[in-house]
């Protein structure tokens, strides 16, 4: 019988077993994915032009106050302000940060699932028929997601330390690409 550490309503971490934490990891995820604020579902059709100001409009003028001197260098993100993963597509300054909570839950599932259940049910299940092979499915759907989370770097290596050895085998046995593994599209917020 795992536990697992969850935070209560109040911030306070709470020890509690696999099943419920996967419940409420469920309902966290589910919870983030349908809030709008967090994950918005309405196209951008535009946004209004931000001046250096701070504003949509200059005080006393159609004409915007110019940011000062700059050179050619300058990245785009500085010219126009703050800048993060999500933004021109109306994500909120968060989004990035809670993607990656997200993929470190869900790992935690997957973890538990390999950890508590691989030889019952999944390693059963292949004894039940020629069809029935859950561990197949089972590594099939981690790899997918392990390879997508280290190719955009979703997941520390601290992160996956738990499962290492396993991605490693994929990684030697090119289950998971190298380029992936190495975090070849690895997203790096601005700052």
């Amino acid at each position: 019988s795992h536990t697992y550490t969850w935070l209560d309503s109040h911030k306070n971490p709470v020890k509690v077993p696999a099943a419920q934490y996967i419940n409420l990891v469920q309902r966290w995820i589910v919870g983030k994915l349908s809030d709008p604020r967090a994950f918005p579902v309405d196209p951008v059709t535009s946004s209004p032009a931000i001046f250096a100001s701070s504003g949509t409009n200059t005080p006393g003028s159609t004409t915007p106050i110019p940011m000062g001197p700059t050179t050619l260098t300058t990245p785009l993100s500085t010219l126009s302000g703050r800048d993060w993963v999500g933004k021109n597509a109306g994500f909120p300054e968060s989004f990035f940060n809670d993607t990656k909570t997200i993929f470190r839950q869900l790992f935690r599932v997957y973890a538990h699932l390999y950890h508590a259940h691989w030889i019952d049910p999944f390693w059963h299940m292949s004894t039940e028929g020629a069809s029935a092979y859950g561990w197949t499915d089972l590594n099939s759907s981690f790899a997918h997601f392990i390879t997508f989370a280290k190719l955009f770097g979703m997941l520390s290596d601290k992160d996956t330390e738990p499962m290492q050895p396993l991605i490693d085998i994929w990684i030697v046995n090119g289950t998971i690409p190298a380029d992936a593994a190495a975090g070849a599209c690895t997203i790096v917020p601005a700052q």
